[in-house]
């Protein structure tokens, strides 16, 4: 495994959990608009570096081809996004009865998780082009 790629993975998911914290207590959720978008960017990434961790460790990772690896991420990045909806749902954060503008919101926060999940992938790809290199 990556120790680096770990480290950074790490570090990223404390400052999400940091900024979510911030944003929890400040309300910034509801007055800042973008701030749930960077969240779930950077969530995204993150799930998509345990993922490359994930093959790393438990499987030989030179066997799967980078569109395998990609999609596989965004795969799982989709369904953690998918967990985390239903999770604000359950816990009263989100409303169905918002209507489109749930719809909306959640939409956005899917894609926003997919696209983090590419971002975190070509981060990856370098700590794996690193390794294959030695």
């Amino acid at each position: 495994m990556n120790t680096r790629l770990f480290r950074h993975a790490f570090l990223l998911l404390f400052v999400i959990a940091v900024l979510n914290l911030i944003a929890s207590i400040f309300y910034l959720h509801w007055t800042i608009w973008w701030f749930d978008t960077v969240l779930h960017l950077l969530a995204g990434a993150v799930i998509a570096m345990t993922v490359v961790l994930f093959l790393q460790y438990f499987y030989d990772i030179t066997s799967f081809n980078l569109l395998k690896i990609i999609l596989i991420a965004i795969v799982v990045s989709f369904i953690v996004g998918i967990l985390w909806e239903l999770y604000e749902l359950y816990f009263g954060i989100t409303f169905l009865s918002d209507g489109m503008i749930y719809v909306v919101d959640t939409i956005s926060d899917l894609t926003t998780d997919v696209c983090g999940a590419f971002l975190g992938i070509l981060y990856s790809k370098s700590f794996l082009l690193e390794k294959n290199e030695r």
